[in-house]
């Protein structure tokens, strides 16, 4: 069984995005351990971006694995296809994925990070970013084990 952490910065979640994650959860939970974790103080929207970047600094990096692999997701990050990422899911058997507050992560974190993975060229909301990312490790798994619904 593989297991999946999701941290993240962002405020406190709508119910409506909460029960997507839950669902999206739910579909993997047959192949792989999921847990999310989000992160925010009021300081970080009031600071200045370096100082955001380097409040997410502190608070992801006791998260990341020292047993498995880092995943950030970045906008200057590698993309991948559903099969790429499929086999990134099957190589491992501990993954971190992080997603950063508004400013992005700063260097020394992504420095830390084994991966920079980015969802797509265009610009998502945390929330939304967290759904794109939870499907595709669902489609991951899917392809892994020939279930119906990557196809």
């Amino acid at each position: 069984m593989v297991n999946i952490f999701v941290y993240s910065i962002e405020k406190g979640g709508d119910r409506c995005y909460q029960q997507i994650y839950q669902e999206l959860i739910k579909n993997s939970k047959q192949f792989a351990k999921i847990e999310v974790k989000s992160f925010f103080n009021k300081k970080l929207h009031l600071s200045t971006p370096q100082k955001a970047k380097e409040s997410y600094t502190q608070l992801l990096t006791p998260h990341l694995l020292k047993d498995g692999l880092n995943v950030a997701l970045d906008v200057n990050g590698k993309e991948l296809d559903s099969f790429k990422f499929a086999k990134m899911l099957k190589e491992n058997s501990k993954i971190a994925f992080f997603i950063g507050g508004a400013f992005g992560f700063e260097e020394k974190f992504l420095k830390s990070c084994d991966v920079r993975l980015s969802l797509s060229k265009l610009t998502f909301s945390h929330k939304v970013a967290k759904i794109v990312l939870l499907e595709q490790i669902f489609r991951g798994f899917s392809i892994i084990h020939n279930h119906p619904y990557h196809k």
